[in-house]
């Protein structure tokens, strides 16, 4: 008998497999004894040191003892054809198979299921207001606020963001309730009263799991000094926490000082209105950084703070500037900023959100102006969201991800954070989770909950569904117009045009969808002629051309944009999509240039591997990894492949664009009659089903109707 057949009966090998996997269960075991009793860190080096030593021990008592009925013998004593090495290879088998169960089941507690804590971790609460007047409440929020980011400061201390942390102000509820809801094991808060000249702050940490004070401390001070009161509290905090957890800090922060206590308050204000996210809140937070700048024309927080709010002022965010016009406002603040105070995390941040406006970014430069604001405050959370933004913009999907799971860490309660999260778990098919995540979502933002938890619905071409789910929120909250430049593609989606070009300003995107590409030529001439110098205007010209067929004049637009990406396909705008890509490839081949094809193809197989590789699933109405790939196929020379894919990505519930020139090679391909037919009848079927709900007893009749006409027509049409 061979020796690997020996080894095989005196189970060893299983031997080998057992320990293996009961060493690393009991490893699990003791992380996290020895993290809930505060054990010493030796402990576990010491566990698995054990471990290793007995490793080779258990494969020689299997080689060299039996297991059998009367109890444990040597081997070479058990009598031929009284080996029982077979019974005991099951029963090894058996606990094997359990082992790997419980281990399969510690994964998934691990990786889904939320743990305790960090134990370095603190929300700092927003201060009451006590002085009796809520025209003060700047102060004291802004007091609360500027502890928050001398905190944030420190490496190893994860801080969780203002828009978070502040969400709770004004209500009654426990410590250690906002502690879990925070995922944080301790909590700072305070009261602020302002009186004259005079100020008195009360602040007091506070360990949520014993809800047991660990400091606290009150400080009457005159309003003049209210830096070095800040200074103080910090300072105090920093020192409970680090013989408490043994933080390793060498100097502790400090806040940023202003020269002149009056443009100090008008950042304050600035800042209370910037963080509510309206047009009218940054419109006046503007002014109030303004006025601070004139009161101090070297007061590098105003600078910064002024630049990230008048960019915010573009008319794709909250305003209805110009893209050109933003960034001319907003570069000599951010400029100033970085030249006042180069050790600045705002003013980083600041430029580098200035230069992912221009069309001309460089991604690096962004990127290391991103990094080095979370380099200076590790718990900037708006700029994990920007860079997540930035990464998923250049293709980098898996990094994009990461960036927003952080971005979530740290602001939790973060709408538009929460909401970028969940939609990248539909995006990646991970539905159980994006249920939970909605569920939770809905008692901060119901509105926003609605309208994700349709379009996850809407997965497997139900069209309505996210059509009716747009409604619902535009229900829930019926102030925010935004709506209805969301509502008006899926109108064109479903084959409603008239709403679809009613229910907001005609867009060239939305033209095309209806079929009708000269006026979507004409509407993006139209806006270019409006902001001849913005280079976005000019892009948008870009597509319309081509699905027009004026290759001559789209050819210059593209490989602008295309040169402009360094040779990288994204899934997201705004560099260049797999769009952009067909419709180059549409240019190049009626010139000839198939070198030129040949680098497109490659970009594009590219980009697919990247999305496939990031686990993204991408089967809804505007957006799918199978067209991408299948389109790629098919350009590629492989029509079966490609059109197989194409015909999954339809069947999905993607929507395919009926009348682009640069696609008349695949309408024309009679593989795709079935796939042309098939989009047809559900955007016939969907449109049924749509007006079946709004055209009988429409429950958004507050906020939106039906076209005059379009319910008589489904009546005559036999709709009910």
């Amino acid at each position: 008998m061979g020796l690997v057949s020996e080894l095989r009966r005196r189970n060893v090998f299983r031997m080998a497999v057992l320990y293996a996997v009961a060493a690393w269960l009991i490893m699990q075991v003791a992380e996290v004894i020895i993290g809930l009793a505060n054990l010493p860190e030796w402990i576990g080096p010491t566990i698995l040191g054990v471990l290793a030593v007995g490793f080779p021990i258990a494969l020689i008592f299997s080689w060299f003892y039996e297991l059998t009925p009367e109890g444990i013998s040597l081997e070479k004593d058990v009598r031929p054809g009284e080996s029982t090495t077979h019974v005991t290879g099951r029963r090894m088998d058996f606990i094997v198979i359990s082992m790997l169960a419980a281990a399969v089941i510690l994964f998934a507690y691990d990786k889904w299921w939320i743990g305790p804590p960090p134990e370095k971790s603190i929300a700092v609460l927003a201060f009451e207001n006590m002085s009796g007047d809520p025209e003060q409440e700047y102060f004291s929020d802004g007091i609360s606020e500027e502890l928050l980011n001398v905190l944030a400061q420190i490496p190893e201390l994860t801080v969780i963001s203002r828009s978070s942390a502040f969400s709770f102000k004004g209500q009654d509820i426990s410590i250690p309730k906002v502690a879990k809801q925070l995922n944080v094991a301790h909590v700072l808060e305070g009261s602020v009263r302002k009186m004259g000249n005079r100020v008195r702050i009360t602040a007091q940490l506070i360990e949520a799991r014993s809800d047991s004070h660990v400091w606290s401390e009150t400080y009457d001070r005159k309003l003049d000094d209210i830096f070095a009161i800040q200074d103080e509290i910090s300072a105090a905090i920093v020192g409970a926490l680090k013989e408490k957890l043994g933080l390793q800090v060498e100097a502790v922060p400090r806040v940023i000082a202003a020269a002149n206590s009056e443009a100090h308050e008008a950042y304050l204000r600035g800042r209370y209105l910037m963080v509510q996210r309206t047009r009218a809140g940054i419109e006046g937070a503007v002014r109030e950084f303004n006025i601070a700048i004139a009161i101090d024309p070297d007061y590098a927080l105003a600078h910064a703070e002024l630049a990230i709010a008048t960019l915010f002022l573009n008319r794709y965010i909250l305003g209805d500037l110009t893209v050109s016009e933003a960034i001319a406002r907003a570069t000599p603040h951010a400029e100033q900023a970085m030249a006042l105070n180069p050790a600045l995390a705002e003013a980083y941040a600041a430029t580098g959100w200035l230069l992912s406006m221009s069309f001309q970014f460089n991604a690096e430069e962004v990127l290391t102006h991103f990094r080095q604001a979370i380099q200076i405050n590790p718990n900037y959370a708006i700029v994990y969201n920007w860079m997540a933004l930035l990464f998923l913009e250049l293709g980098h999907y898996a990094d994009g991800f990461a960036a927003i799971e952080t971005a979530v860490r740290l602001d939790p309660l973060s709408i538009p954070t929460r909401q970028n999260y969940i939609t990248q778990l539909i995006l990646r098919n991970r539905l159980e989770e994006a249920d939970r995540e909605i569920e939770k979502f809905a008692s901060i933002a119901p509105s926003r909950a609605a309208t994700l938890q349709n379009w996850r619905t809407s997965l497997g071409g139900e069209w309505a569904n996210e059509l009716l789910g747009d409604l619902d929120g535009w229900r829930i909250t019926p102030g925010q117009e935004h709506w209805r430049d969301a509502l008006s593609p899926q109108f064109a989606a479903i084959g409603l045009e008239t709403e679809a070009l009613t229910i907001s300003a005609p867009s060239p995107r939305v033209l095309r969808m209806l079929g009708r590409a000269g006026d979507a030529v004409a509407l993006a001439e139209a806006r270019l002629a409006e902001d001849p110098d913005s280079p976005w205007s000019r892009y948008d010209l870009g597509m319309p051309l081509a699905g027009a067929g004026d290759y001559v004049r789209a050819r210059p637009i593209l490989e602008e944009r295309w040169q402009r990406s360094d040779g990288r396909i994204s899934r997201y705008c705004c560099l260049f999509t797999a769009d952009d890509a067909a419709a180059l490839i549409a240019v190049y081949r009626e010139a000839g240039e198939d070198g030129e094809v040949r680098e497109l193809l490659a970009a594009l197989r590219d980009n697919v591997r990247r999305l496939r590789e990031a686990g993204m699933i991408w089967s809804f109405l505007f957006n799918s990894v199978d067209y991408d790939e299948g389109l790629t196929a098919y350009l590629s020379g492989e029509r079966e492949k490609g059109l197989a894919l194409i015909a999954k990505a339809a069947e999905d519930g993607f929507f395919i664009p009926p009348n682009e020139a640069y696609l008349q090679e695949l309408y024309d391909d009679p593989g795709f009659a079935p796939i042309r037919a098939g989009q047809e009848a559900r955007q016939k079927r969907e449109r049924e089903k749509f007006l079946a709900i709004v055209c009988n007893d429409n429950p958004y009749k507050d906020v939106w109707q039906p076209a005059e006409g379009t319910c008589e027509q489904f009546a005559a049409a036999g709709g009910s």
